[in-house]
């Protein structure tokens, strides 16, 4: 990715973030209220358990993944020595995290649509708080990394070398 500035990084990462939290949310509730309410796709309460089962299953098993991905590459990238490169791997697994939320919260609003079943929308604003929770920020980002001294500085208050420099 590219950025001017780590302040610039931040606003980047939380437009992109509000994006793929929003749009899920927005197809959601047009789902809920559609207008011109039609009946569900599927009545058959047996069916109904199991695509909300399968759902749930799918929804853990993908982000678990996610989660293992995530571990595995914060290593990686826990190695590095330019702070530049983390923010870059740190980009690219948000982009991951969030998409996957993203991509499960909308087979949550598919489910809603076919079953009319109130259970996906409880499960859907359970992902949406989980996705607040691990919201990415600057502390965020220094607690993951474990910045400490300078470059926990720069972080936080979303200094450059450039201002760095003058500052000497």
């Amino acid at each position: 990715m590219k950025f001017l500035s780590i302040k610039e990084f931040f606003y980047k990462l939380n437009t992109i973030g509000f994006i793929l939290l929003l749009a899920p949310m927005l197809v959601f509730i047009f789902l809920y209220y559609r207008p011109g309410y039609t009946s569900p796709l599927i009545t058959d309460p047996a069916i109904v358990v199991i695509v909300l089962a399968s759902l749930l299953f799918f929804i853990v098993a993908d982000l678990t993944v996610v989660r293992w991905v995530w571990k595995s590459r914060m290593r990686k990238l826990k190695a590095l020595m330019e702070l530049s490169r983390k923010m870059d791997g740190y980009y690219e697994l948000v982009l991951l995290k969030l998409g996957s939320y993203s991509g499960c919260s909308l087979m949550l609003g598919a489910g809603f649509y076919l079953t009319g079943n109130p259970g996906f929308t409880v499960i859907f604003l359970l992902v949406a708080v989980v996705i607040l929770i691990e919201w990415p920020s600057a502390s965020a980002f220094c607690r993951q990394f474990e910045l400490d001294g300078a470059e926990r500085d720069m972080v936080m208050k979303n200094l450059d070398l450039k201002n760095r420099k003058r500052d000497w």
